[in-house]
């Protein structure tokens, strides 16, 4: 069941596009003792949709750091595989790897039905602001794969972080 407006956001860490046993992890709690935080979901990197949403991550990367929120993109894949398309856009915010789909499946589901690319799950498209308390101030999550979120739904859940 997806996290809703008022619920205590789900304690994670994660890690990002380094693997190995000197890699740095990234956990929700160190990112809330900063500021509020906007996590990105997205199914899968190398796609239209995915990588257009990211790409404006990075192009709107200031918003965020103006507002003092940190903002993480979440996926359902491996390190290597993320290190590579981060390289390739320079997303200018950490690309998580959910590999367990655990933090996927705590904060906004999964698309389960077969998807075109031939996997059996995929993370939810979704965007989530949190609140340096904790609690979640904003969801949004696209029940349609193909859909990103529009700038608006991003600029609400940089404000609800930011809150």
């Amino acid at each position: 069941m997806p996290v809703a407006v008022g619920d205590r956001a789900p304690e994670f860490e994660l890690l990002g596009k380094l693997w190995g046993a000197d890699a740095p992890t990234y956990a929700l709690s160190d990112a809330l003792a900063q500021g509020g935080v906007v996590l990105q979901f997205f199914p899968l990197p190398y796609t239209g949709v995915c990588e257009a949403q990211m790409c404006a991550v990075r192009d709107h990367i200031e918003d965020y750091r103006e507002a003092g929120v940190t903002v993480y993109g979440v996926t359902g894949h491996y390190p290597m595989l993320l290190k590579v398309w981060d390289a390739e856009h320079a997303f200018g915010a950490e690309v998580l790897a959910d590999y367990d789909h655990e933090v996927s499946r705590a904060y906004v589901g999964l698309y389960e039905d077969p998807l075109p690319s031939g996997l059996r799950l995929a993370t939810k498209r979704a965007v989530v602001g949190i609140s340096r308390d904790g609690i979640v101030r904003s969801v949004w999550i696209g029940e349609l794969p193909g859909v990103g979120p529009d700038e608006q739904v991003v600029a609400e859940a940089i404000s609800a972080a930011k809150a």
